[in-house]
C-alpha cells in the first residue's frame, strides 16, 4: 500500500500534454531539450534550451514554477518530466515532441 501511495504523489505532480494542443502560461517554464543543433533550426514560442548533456542545469529552475519539457519525439522528455517530478517539480511532457509540431504547421 505504501508504494501505492508514493506512486499516486508522482502522478500528480507530471502531465502529459500533446504538443499541438498546449499554450504557453506566464507560469510556465517552457524547455527544449533537444541539441543546440536542432534548437538552431527553430523551437517554440518562449521555449529556452537547456540540452541533454547539460541536464544538471534542470535542477537550478524554480520548483514554484510548473516545469513543460519536449524533445524531438516526446519520448526523452517523458523521462526527464519523470524525473523532475521525483525531485519535486510539477512537469508537464508536451507528447509527440517538435517533430508533431512541425507536421501540424507545415
Amino acid at each position: 500500500m505504501h508504494c501505492r501511495h508514493v506512486e499516486q504523489v508522482v502522478k500528480k505532480h507530471m502531465d502529459n500534454i500533446p504538443i499541438t494542443e498546449y499554450t504557453i502560461s506566464e507560469t510556465d517554464v517552457l524547455v527544449d531539450l533537444r541539441d543546440k543543433h536542432l534548437y538552431s533550426f527553430g523551437t517554440l514560442k518562449g521555449a529556452v534550451s537547456i540540452p541533454v548533456d547539460e541536464i544538471e542545469k534542470l535542477y537550478a529552475l524554480p520548483k514554484e514554477k510548473r516545469i513543460v519539457l519536449f524533445c524531438q519525439t516526446g519520448d526523452y522528455s517523458a523521462e526527464i518530466a519523470q524525473l523532475l517530478s521525483d525531485n519535486g517539480y510539477q512537469t508537464v511532457n508536451l507528447t509527440g515532441g517538435y517533430r508533431q509540431y512541425l507536421k501540424t504547421i507545415l
